[in-house]
């Protein structure tokens, strides 16, 4: 990993929970090295990644639970329905190995369909020098910019084409959070417009709608109780919000980035979402209780949001007794004393328990 300065740097942002305010000039001005942390283009605290270098395949870390992630969530329309897709693709190579993950939830219908393909590390290839991922079924390029996927499952397809618009989300204002004693790296592309062709069961349709995409590395705790909630929220005035909620035996972290369009940036405290959580859920499929309807607090926002799942309780992956969910959602209530309203995705990972 980088430099301990960095890493120290980071924690305290999100450790100490108050509200800090990040320039937009706050960029690096060149490439992060292991030895040699990112600097800055102007006066502000300095990123500690590179939003279109770090897209390529990192150095894996010798712990168990390392991961190499990249994943978006998209709200889109096709044949005049409200649709949520998700493309993720993960290596954990000292683990379970690597994954790719494809869900389309039709929320005007009510339906769910999702896959999940372990792969082979010899099908498996991700470049190390820039985002080029080839997997059975997937082909993932291009830049910070401008990316295309294209990704085919048994029952369906996926070619989109997706164009960053607005500033990078850079979580906890550098790029760098902790997760209950471990660090890990993770910034946003939080609007893409996206435009392409969805097939299900033999029928394409048009998509045009956005995207988030998320790029994250990094270990996680080897803790049995491990749970977190991720939600991300586009807000009607140019701000996005992404929100973590981490709990486990070593206690938990709650907090939230804001990027603003002037590319500033906000890092601050939330009632932790757990404790605001009902409608609980229990998954036919793997036995775990998941919430879906959420209340969230940040008083440094004066933000008050309910979040809702939408379209189909159902929308988790289930791998036996382990699952997630990963849900489109949306949201109502008022940010900085504005009432507010719109469309998101709710990532649940461990079992919650009323």
């Amino acid at each position: 990993m980088r430099k301990t300065t960095g890493i120290k740097l980071a924690a305290a942002l999100t450790a100490l929970l108050a509200t800090t305010i990040v320039p937009a000039g706050a960029q690096a001005a060149a490439e992060p090295t292991r030895d040699r942390p990112a600097t800055t283009a102007g006066n502000g605290i300095p990123t500690m990644v590179d939003a279109n270098a770090d897209l390529r395949a990192q150095t894996q870390g010798s712990e168990t639970r390392w991961a190499d992630s990249i994943y978006f969530t998209s709200q889109v329309k096709a044949g005049g329905h409200d649709i949520g897709l998700l493309v993720h693709t993960i290596n954990v190579p000292n683990g379970f190995g690597r994954l790719v993950s494809f869900a389309v939830t039709d929320v005007t219908a009510g339906w769910y369909k999702n896959y999940m393909l372990p792969v082979d590390p010899e099908d498996y290839r991700w470049s190390s020098t820039g985002l080029d991922i080839s997997a059975p079924g997937l082909k993932w390029t291009g830049n910070a910019e401008k990316m295309t996927v294209k990704l085919t499952v048994p029952w369906g397809s996926l070619d989109v084409t997706l164009t960053s618009q607005g500033p990078t989300l850079y979580y906890g204002g550098t790029g760098v959070f902790p997760i209950l004693g471990d660090t890990n790296y993770e910034y946003a592309f939080p609007n893409m417009r996206t435009t392409g062709t969805l097939t299900i069961d033999g029928k394409a349709q048009r998509v045009t709608g956005t995207s988030w995409l998320d790029r994250q590395w990094g270990p996680t705790p080897d803790d049995p109780s491990l749970h977190w909630t991720w939600m991300n929220l586009n807000l009607p005035n140019g701000d996005a919000v992404a929100i973590w909620d981490i709990r486990g035996d070593k206690g938990g972290n709650a907090f939230a980035t804001v990027v603003r369009r002037d590319g500033s940036h906000e890092v601050v405290a939330v009632e932790p979402v757990a404790k605001h959580a009902d409608r609980f859920w229990t998954s036919p499929a793997s036995g775990q209780k998941y919430p879906t309807r959420w209340r969230i607090n940040i008083p440094a926002l004066s933000a008050h949001l309910t979040v809702t799942i939408t379209g189909t309780k159902n929308q988790e992956f289930a791998e036996g007794e382990n699952g997630r969910l990963e849900g489109t959602a949306a949201y109502t209530g008022t940010y900085k004393g504005t009432k507010v309203s719109g469309k998101n995705y709710v990532e649940l990972i461990g079992n919650w328990k009323p």
